[in-house]
């Protein structure tokens, strides 16, 4: 099983406490490649200001050695038509500027992150409109979307558990469960820490499953 959490952009005290949490077994980050690297300076200097144990999140992720670092999308905006789902790479989207994009992204997070990442696409809300074998040409392996993935916070509400104990017993589709640590409270915190704890799921990284 995958543990993956999305949307890593800033080093909150949330996304530091995951990485505590799960930092013995393998874990998945969908990271935001602009949102990372982008205004760097100014940025680090404001959270210096405000956070007492502030380093950037290319330092944080690196202290992790369990870690492997997805790119997830480019900066999660929707370019989705008005009426249709949120999606970065709506089928309507020129693709040109779809790839340009997304190489842009990758550039980033190799030159960043080294042999910590690794070319599985994660598409921002797992959506992605165009034909996949346009990421495996630009260096991807594999893409990450909803097939497969339990959700454990749908639309910012965490899962009930007794749904969630029934899924992961009796659905053997199930590969990879996607947390959103920056929604996520003391209560959602320590049910994490009981499940990694627990040893009741075998984790596996995403290497190993691509």
């Amino acid at each position: 099983m995958l543990l993956r959490t999305d949307d890593v952009d800033r080093p909150t005290d949330n996304l530091k406490r995951f990485l505590e949490i799960t930092k013995d077994v393998p874990v998945v980050v969908a990271a935001q490649p602009f949102d990372i690297f982008d205004d760097l300076e100014n940025i680090t200097q404001e959270m210096k200001d405000n956070d007492n144990w502030y380093v950037p999140t290319e330092t944080l992720i690196k202290s992790y050695t369990n870690v492997t670092v997805c790119q997830h999308g480019w900066d999660h905006k929707n370019h989705a038509p008005e009426g249709e789902k949120k999606n970065s790479y709506p089928e309507s989207r020129d693709v040109n500027e779809c790839i340009a994009e997304i190489m842009e992204g990758k550039k980033s997070l190799e030159k960043h992150f080294g042999d910590q990442f690794y070319p599985v696409f994660i598409p921002p809300w797992n959506r992605f409109g165009h034909n996949k074998q346009i990421l495996s040409e630009i260096g991807f392996v594999g893409m990450e979307d909803d097939e497969g993935t339990l959700d454990m916070q749908v639309n910012k509400e965490w899962i009930d558990e007794t749904y969630f104990w029934r899924k992961i017993e009796t659905d053997n589709t199930i590969h990879s469960l996607m947390f959103h640590h920056d929604w996520m409270n003391d209560e959602n915190f320590q049910f994490l820490e009981n499940l990694v704890n627990s040893g009741v799921i075998s984790w596996k990284s995403i290497r190993e499953s691509s």
